[in-house]
Order: C-alpha cells, then sequence, then structure tokens
C-alpha cells in the first residue's frame, strides 16, 4: 500500500472518453470491469476518485463546528439570505 498523497502513476484519457486507471490504483480501489467509480469535488481542478462499490468514509473530512447551531439559528440564517421557512 502506498503512503497517503504519494503520486503513484498517471492515467490517461483515451479515445472514446475512457479513463484508464492505473493497475495499483485498480487493485487497491478493487475495481473489476463494469464497476462505477465516483468523483468527489475537493476544490477546483482537484477530485478524489473513489469506487461506488466500496463507498468511501466521509468521517473526519469535514471537521467539528466551532459553535454548536440551533434550529432558530438556521432558520433565521435562511431567512437573512431571502429564503423561505416553514
Amino acid at each position: 500500500m502506498t503512503k497517503p498523497f504519494e503520486l503513484i502513476k498517471m492515467g490517461t484519457y483515451g479515445e472514446g472518453q475512457v479513463l484508464n486507471i492505473p493497475d495499483e490504483v485498480r487493485d487497491e480501489l478493487r475495481l473489476a470491469p463494469g464497476d462505477r467509480v465516483e468523483f468527489l469535488r475537493l476544490a477546483p481542478h482537484e477530485y478524489l476518485i473513489y469506487s461506488a462499490e466500496h463507498p468511501l468514509s466521509l468521517q473526519g473530512m469535514i471537521g467539528k463546528p466551532k459553535r454548536k447551531v440551533t434550529i432558530k439559528d438556521m432558520n433565521r440564517a435562511i431567512r437573512a439570505r431571502g429564503g423561505h421557512v416553514r
């Protein structure tokens, strides 16, 4: 297994809109022919690719809020931006 943030190899985008993924990456993602992959946008021009067959755990990707937010706080913020609250 590779270290986090290590560039392994580059894949290629070929004719017929086919994205070739290096063998090492396919093996680690446990991809088989016909499997679906999903792309999570991290920033402009930066994506995370993962197997839809083996979903990514998003736990811990977004930090805990600095303060607790109540439903009243959320509704107030929606109204302040011109939204409708039931």
